[in-house]
């Protein structure tokens, strides 16, 4: 009888299904990253981060308090920074969130909204969130936007307001 229950047990042992051990994630985590992009040998941009979680399988890398300079001509022309964000680590398209705010230095532009969206690729930011605009000569609030890194070619979607006024 013992033998027929181990016969038994081990059928049942034999036919369960097979469970993988949980693959192990590739991670590491970087303090103090910084990554550059140039063209014709000109700085592009450069992203610096506090943290970073560098996931190698997702391609991805989770960054803490990212800031991102823009270039024209060697000189900075606007500056990007959020709480959060990610980069994808074979595009170099970075993803800011929570509390993004992009400011043109030539023209004095103030850009805030809550997920900006850098395509490197094409050289432009995106969002589909709400945003807003500073500029000296008024506000422009709406949802969701193209420009450029240095805001001096914007695309408002769903425009909702233009205050004339000082910017406050």
């Amino acid at each position: 009888m013992k033998s027929l229950a181990l016969v038994a047990l081990a059928l049942v042992a034999a036919c369960a299904p097979r469970r993988e051990p949980p693959k192990e994630e590739r991670r590491q985590v970087i303090d103090g990253l910084t990554l550059s992009q140039s063209s014709s040998g000109k700085p592009a941009w450069t992203l610096r981060s506090r943290l970073a979680i560098l996931r190698e399988d997702e391609k991805l890398a989770e960054l803490s308090a990212p800031a991102m300079d823009f270039y024209r001509l060697g000189k900075v022309v606007s500056r990007v920074t959020a709480r959060g964000g990610t980069v994808n680590t074979e595009t170099h398209d970075v993803r800011l969130s929570s509390s993004v705010v992009l400011d043109s230095l030539d023209d004095r532009s103030h850009l805030t909204t809550e997920e900006l969206l850098y395509s490197s690729a094409r050289g432009r930011f995106v969002t589909s969130a709400d945003v807003q605009i500073r500029r000296p000569e008024g506000v422009v609030r709406g949802r969701g936007l193209e420009a450029t890194p240095d805001l001096s070619e914007i695309r408002i979607y769903e425009q909702r307001s233009v205050l004339n006024g000082k910017g406050r």
